[in-house]
């Protein structure tokens, strides 16, 4: 794996723990504190300079109460599946399917979602 892929996937990682954090209306200041890391540790993580440990990852998951999965979904963030648990099933559920085929699952979920309601 080259240093390329390497930083794509430091920066989504990064990316999911900001909009998660956002979404639980925290400021950097306040998750850094649950989990025990300075504020600029925590943004140089979410921008995707800083290598969170594995440790420092568990304790994000936990301050933000999400599955540790959420924070390395990448690819499904292109669909418009809004339930999260919806889309946590169905990509564990192919996540060994071939992307082009798992986009045209995603893409099938998301017309039944909205056939149902």
């Amino acid at each position: 794996m080259d240093n390329y892929n390497l930083n794509y996937y430091k920066k989504k990682i990064g990316e999911n723990i900001a909009k998660y954090r956002k979404e639980k209306k925290l400021s950097q200041k306040q998750l850094a504190t649950i989990v025990g890391i300075s504020p600029q540790t925590l943004s140089c993580i979410e921008i995707g300079i800083n290598n969170p440990s594995f440790n420092v990852i568990i304790k994000i998951t936990q301050g933000l109460n999400i599955p540790i999965a959420y924070l390395f979904t990448f690819d499904e963030d292109i669909y418009t599946i809004k339930n999260k648990q919806l889309l946590f099933l169905a990509a564990k559920a192919f996540q060994d399917v071939e992307y082009s085929k798992r986009k045209t699952v995603f893409k099938l979920i998301e017309c039944f979602k909205k056939e149902s309601t």
